[in-house]
């Protein structure tokens, strides 16, 4: 698997399997049209420097042992054994003689429509080394081999059998490995009706080209800025902050890759108050500018 630097790509090798597009130590990981996943084989030895991705990561040793180093944490994950790796987090590997995986990446702003799941967001952002043999561990195991055959077929819609198997995955990791999650979330604290919740993020979507602001959408809500404020959080896994952010980034990123409009239009389109703060939040969250996210992503 070659790595690309400097100038991009031809358009028709990008997504060849196995390219690698790389920004210094960052990854833009490549996917098959319409897909944001996918399974790699491999029984080469190779070794990948420390770099990161938005994607999650996930090995599953068939034979040997595969070794990675996770925000400095070694680990050798075994046959059988299941490592996933939360995005953007610096990770290398290393895999010798004798020595098979499957490599699974994936991007995982689909599952954060879950509202379970968003609510617990920060819970996921950890490495979870599944070797302990149990039943949960074999069901991981076992979906994710589903995942691979779904992906090899690339049957209409795939890619959502393949995530259906991924929230399986989640559900399996929430309910069996973060247990004191689970009993926090249990504990009764006061909020805003979960709909009066909901009818103020349909809001912020209808607004989000507008100067919005924490109060503006606590006073549609009906609540003061600092009730709402908790309550949004904890109902979604976001501040309104963040949400508002992730609302416009993701409106930008979409015309970035489907559309020919102007950098300057995109910014504007998308909310945001000026170019220059566009590109600031743009390459902060994405690790590129906009300009560079079209060229490896966008259809124009």
């Amino acid at each position: 698997m070659s790595d690309f630097r400097g100038e991009l790509p031809p358009r028709s090798a990008r997504y060849e399997d196995g390219f690698r597009v790389m920004q210094g130590r960052r990854e833009f990981v490549t996917y098959k049209d319409d897909s944001s996943l996918r399974v790699w084989y491999s029984d080469v030895p190779w070794r990948y420097e420390v770099h990161d991705h938005s994607a999650v990561e996930v090995c599953l040793t068939l034979q040997g042992a595969v070794e990675y180093t996770v925000g400095g944490k070694e680990y050798l994950v075994r046959q059988g054994e299941v490592l996933i790796i939360p995005p953007d987090v610096p990770h290398a590997l290393n895999m010798g003689e004798n020595a098979s995986r499957y490599l699974y990446l994936f991007e995982p702003d689909p599952m954060l429509g879950m509202r379970d799941i968003k609510a617990i967001q920060p819970q996921f952002h950890r490495t979870f080394y599944l070797r302990d043999g149990s039943d949960a561990h074999a069901r991981v195991r076992e979906l994710l081999m589903k995942i691979q055959a779904v992906s090899d077929t690339e049957e209409f819609m795939w890619n959502t059998v393949c995530y259906g198997y991924l929230l399986r995955i989640y559900a399996i990791l929430a309910q069996v490995y973060l247990t004191n999650t689970r009993q926090e979330k249990n504990k009764a604290v006061p909020t805003v009706d979960p709909h009066v919740i909901s009818t103020a993020m349909g809001y912020i979507n209808s607004h989000f080209r507008e100067e919005l602001t924490l109060d503006d959408v606590a006073a549609f809500a009906g609540f003061s800025r600092y009730y709402f404020s908790r309550s949004f959080k904890k109902q979604t896994g976001y501040t309104f902050k963040d949400y508002l952010c992730q609302k416009r980034l993701q409106v930008a990123a979409d015309l970035l890759i489907h559309t020919d409009h102007a950098i300057h239009d995109i910014a504007s389109e998308s909310g945001f108050g000026s170019v220059a703060t566009f590109n600031r939040v743009f390459r902060e969250k994405k690790g590129c500018s906009p300009t560079y996210y079209r060229a490896v992503y966008g259809n124009y």
